[in-house]
């Protein structure tokens, strides 16, 4: 079990090299507009960002939609990633009501579209609710690795409480020391199974705004550095 606490400024998290992460290349970055389909037959629309066989799905968190992971969908694309940014049911443009209680659907079906597109590893980075979501989708379908950021415990009828312990994939959980989910993200980092690692940051970001700014540079890397580790050959 590893479990880290950066409460200085950031410095440790800069150690990285975080001087370079939130910069998009110059080059032009490939992406397109997808519609794909859930099991229980919602219309999903996102965004693709990149060309890769490892895919990466990023759920926004509550009240927002893709859009809102939009800048770090580039970025992922240019470290070599093909990511999927989408709308849960009910939220941008995507079809369906806003039942929370059942997006795992959506992220399920996100993946499925990224394999789809020729992707062999499919990592799953979650913000807020997303996160709760995307561990609650590994009791159907294990990633090959989840990041949460400030997941709550349960939120709306979506409950990962159980599901957090069920699934065995790497795991990172990432919480601003200040914001009022990070005794979620605790509980769950500690429900979860090996192999994990929780990292607070200093601040009081919540879910993607934790990737974003100065201070998300260093965030930024720690998932790029996750995700790197566990793409496989």
């Amino acid at each position: 079990m590893l479990r880290t606490i950066f409460s200085l400024l950031g410095i440790v998290l800069c150690a990285t090299g975080c001087s370079d992460a939130g910069k998009v290349s110059n080059r032009e970055v490939p992406q397109q507009s997808v519609t794909f389909t859930t099991q229980d037959g919602v219309t999903l629309s996102g965004r693709i960002f990149g060309n890769s066989d490892v895919g990466v799905v990023l759920a926004h968190m509550y009240p927002k939609d893709q859009s809102s992971w939009h800048e770090f969908a580039e970025i992922l694309a240019v470290e070599g990633y093909q990511a999927l940014a989408f709308d849960f049911r009910g939220y941008g443009i995507s079809t369906g009501s806003k039942d929370i209680s059942v997006i795992e659907r959506d992220i399920l079906a996100a993946m499925a579209a990224l394999r789809e597109r020729g992707a062999k590893h499919v990592f799953v980075v979650g913000a807020s609710m997303g996160g709760t979501a995307a561990l609650v989708a590994a009791t159907h379908e294990d990633p090959a690795g989840i990041v949460a950021l400030s997941p709550p415990v349960d939120f709306q009828g979506l409950d990962a409480s159980k599901a957090v312990s069920a699934s065995s994939c790497p795991k990172l959980f990432l919480a601003a020391e200040g914001d009022g989910t990070v005794s979620s993200t605790q509980t769950l980092f500690q429900l979860a199974n090996e192999p994990k690692r929780i990292v607070m940051v200093p601040g009081f970001a919540h879910g993607s705004e934790l990737l974003k700014g100065k201070e998300g540079a260093g965030a930024q890397r720690l998932v790029i550095d996750f995700l790197a580790a566990h793409a496989g050959p």
